[in-house]
């Protein structure tokens, strides 16, 4: 089956958008900025029971961490993204697209969901059977490819960027 190349819209919201909810998500950790540990995650193993492999939850763990010590080295991120997510139009998606791989940490956040993500929904298969739960009715990118399509464009984020 050939893999279908990602648009440079799809990669510039995915990106800006799992950096965007990097800052939602730190709000609800165990932890509190400058005091970041891996335990410090808001994850339930047990609600989350065959989202992942056990063998990657440590990582997951660990880059969640990271992202959270981004987020909090650099809150000015939080409205950053979300202008820039808000501002892509077909005509400036790939000037957007530059900007966010231009700015490090952005491009940081952005990486770490990713993997996350790949690594909670290691194949296609996983993530159809049980999708993404930051999916939200608004965000109608995702809805739109709400199947494997959308897997797909994670996984070629990752593979494009070197990030697997």
């Amino acid at each position: 089956m050939a893999v279908e190349e990602t648009s440079a819209e799809f990669k510039a919201k995915i990106m800006l958008d799992e950096a965007n909810l990097a800052f939602s998500e730190i709000t609800e950790r165990k932890d509190s900025p400058g005091e970041r540990i891996v335990d410090g995650s808001a994850w339930d193993t047990g609600k989350m029971d065959g989202e992942f492999d056990e063998e990657d939850y440590h990582k997951i763990l660990e880059l969640q961490m990271e992202q959270s010590i981004v987020c909090d080295e650099h809150p000015e991120l939080e409205e950053k993204t979300e202008e820039l997510f808000k501002k892509i139009t077909p005509e400036n998606v790939e000037e957007v697209l530059k900007e966010v791989l231009a700015d490090r940490n952005i491009r940081e956040l952005a990486r770490i969901s990713v993997v996350i993500f790949l690594l909670r929904f290691p194949t296609v298969q996983s993530f159809v059977n049980k999708g993404h739960p930051l999916v939200l009715a608004t965000d109608e990118y995702m809805l739109e490819n709400a199947d494997g399509e959308n897997w797909r464009s994670y996984d070629n984020i990752a593979r494009e960027m070197g990030w697997l």
